[in-house]
C-alpha cells in the first residue's frame, strides 16, 4: 500500500513537472533565471576534488561548484545557486522533467549524448584509470584478466576498458562490438559489476566482491586513501561539459563563458585550486 502511495506521489510529482515545463516552453531560460533570482544545478556530491557537501554544514566545494557560482554571477549578481544532487545514474531524469537548468557533474561529452542535450565545451578533461587494493597481485591492465571490475552504471569506463584491453592484445578484436557492448552482458577476459553509486562500488572493492574500481581518474582520486593504489594505465580521454536543455538560451551563454574561461586562464586556476 505504501509502495503505491509513493508511485503516486513520484508520478504526480513527474506530472507537475512536465506541466511547468511545457508553460515555460517558449520563455527565455535566462529570463527566467534572472527573474526568480536563481540557478539550479545538478551536482555530484561526494568527489572531494570536483563537487563535495559538506555533512555538517551542507555547502558545496570543489571545481564545478566554484564554476556554478561563477556562471550564476555572470547572468547576474542577485541570483544564486542551489544546488541539486544527483547521481549519474538519475541525472538524466533531473534534467529531462526540467528541474534543473544545467548539470555541472563529471558529464563525459559524447556525440550520443549531443543528440539528447546541448553540452558546452569542455572545462576539465581526466582520463580513465584503475583503483585496486594495495595488497593485490594487480598491478596492470593485463592483470586484470579474469577478474570482476565495479563500474558505475549508465557511465562509459566499462566499454572503455574492453576497447583498452582489445588495444593491448589481452582480447580479441572480434569479440568487441562498439554498438551492441552491453556491461551486464560482458564476459570475455574479463566481467563487470555496475553499482548507482561510488560508495557502493568502493564498499563491493573492500569486501572483495569486485576486484577493482574502473571510472575517471580524477574520481578515482577522490576516493583514494591509503590501502589503495591507481595503476599506471590511463586511456580514453573523458572531457566535461556542462549540460543544457536542447535549444536553450542558456546553452549558448554558458559555452561563451567556458570559452572566455578556457582562454584567459581563468579554468586553469581554478582547476590548481582545486586540485
Amino acid at each position: 500500500m505504501l509502495l503505491n502511495k509513493l508511485s503516486i506521489i513520484t508520478s504526480a510529482a513527474v506530472l507537475v513537472c512536465s506541466l511547468v515545463s511545457s508553460a515555460y516552453a517558449d520563455e527565455s531560460r535566462l529570463q527566467r533565471i534572472k527573474d526568480n533570482e536563481e540557478l539550479r544545478v545538478s551536482v555530484n556530491n561526494d568527489l572531494k576534488i570536483l563537487s563535495l557537501q559538506d555533512s555538517k554544514t551542507g555547502e558545496y566545494k570543489g571545481l564545478e561548484p566554484s564554476i556554478a557560482e561563477m556562471i550564476a554571477k555572470a547572468i547576474d549578481d542577485k541570483v544564486n545557486v542551489t544546488y541539486i544532487t544527483t547521481t549519474p545514474t538519475n541525472r538524466d531524469n533531473v534534467l529531462g522533467i526540467d528541474y534543473a537548468d544545467c548539470m555541472i557533474g563529471t558529464y563525459t561529452i559524447t556525440e550520443e549524448r549531443k543528440q539528447k542535450y546541448d553540452i558546452s565545451s569542455p572545462y576539465f578533461v581526466t582520463n580513465i584509470s584503475i583503483l585496486v587494493k594495495n595488497k593485490t597481485n594487480i598491478n596492470s591492465v593485463k592483470d586484470l584478466v579474469g577478474m570482476k571490475v565495479g563500474v558505475i552504471r549508465n557511465a562509459t569506463a566499462s566499454k572503455e576498458l574492453v576497447k583498452y584491453m582489445v588495444s593491448k592484445g589481452l582480447i580479441e578484436k572480434t569479440a568487441f562490438e562498439d554498438d551492441s557492448f552491453d556491461t551486464d552482458q560482458w564476459n570475455n577476459q574479463i566481467t563487470f559489476k555496475a553499482y548507482d553509486t561510488d560508495a557502493a562500488v568502493m564498499d563491493a572493492l573492500e569486501s572483495n566482491a569486485i576486484q577493482a574500481f574502473c571510472n575517471d581518474k580524477i574520481i578515482l582520486e577522490s576516493h583514494l586513501e591509503e590501502n589503495h593504489r591507481i595503476l599506471k594505465d590511463e586511456f580514453a580521454p573523458q572531457a566535461y561539459g556542462i549540460v543544457t536543455a536542447k535549444g536553450s538560451d542558456l546553452s549558448p551563454f554558458i559555452d561563451a563563458l567556458i570559452e572566455k574561461w578556457r582562454k584567459d586562464g581563468t579554468l586553469d586556476k581554478l582547476i590548481k585550486e582545486n586540485l
